[in-house]
């Protein structure tokens, strides 16, 4: 949401009457950056407020709310015509992406007492917990529903991820041809040097077969 293309979109969906609904995941941290040190204003919400849009601030954890704020902004696109800004408060609990060392900037202290840090306040208050508590006052779940769907969960990622593995590897010239029609000759440079990398250690690379090599 720091990127210059959010307010101009945002802008332009106001101005042109665009039925579009703008969800914001706000999970507390951009990327390595804690909120806080990100942005002065109270969360993202006063941005839609600023382009005169209806704007929803909803619990990102709640799911039953999150469907309700969707289901009046999605009113609003199709009755109105009108955008809609929906900031969805949430945490993000595991790190930006595997090589992020969340340690390094994630905050220790719990946002309330009672709790052994923030990690540990925001997991308390888990979508997948709390609407599973919901349904067992409702009667529709219990814990055996609960470890048999973990199983079959499980199970069908198991077979996912290992149908996934057989598959073959992409041919690695489409990191270069994806994108332009014609590869400019900045990209055919990249290649180039690729394919002499690629050749010169092919035995570092044996993911890679040696058709793919011999044909970049």
């Amino acid at each position: 949401t720091s990127e210059g293309d959010i307010p101009s979109a945002l802008n332009i969906a106001a101005v042109h009457g665009c039925p579009t609904i703008f969800f914001c995941r706000n999970n507390g941290y951009a990327i390595s950056t804690h909120t806080d040190d990100q942005y002065k204003s109270d969360g993202i919400a006063p941005r839609g407020i600023a382009f005169g849009m209806p704007t929803i601030r909803v619990d990102g954890n709640d799911i039953l709310a999150v469907f309700a704020a969707t289901q009046t902004a999605r009113s609003i696109a199709i009755d109105e015509g009108k955008p809609t800004m929906i900031e969805s408060m949430s945490y993000r609990i595991n790190s930006h992406s595997t090589s992020d060392d969340d340690s390094k900037y994630r905050r220790a202290e719990s946002p309330e007492p009672g709790y052994a840090s923030e990690r540990d306040y925001w997991e308390a208050r888990s979508p997948i917990l709390r609407f599973g508590k919901y349904l067992e006052r409702l009667g529709s779940w219990d814990a055996a529903h609960e470890e048999e769907l973990r199983k079959v969960a499980r199970k069908r990622a198991i077979t996912a991820l290992n149908d996934a593995e057989r598959v073959p590897g992409p041919h690695p010239k489409h990191l270069f041809t994806d994108v332009y029609d014609t590869v400019p000759w900045f990209l055919q440079e990249q290649q180039a040097a690729l394919k002499d990398h690629l050749q010169r250690y092919r035995s570092h690379y044996a993911e890679v077969s040696s058709e793919h090599i011999d044909t970049l």
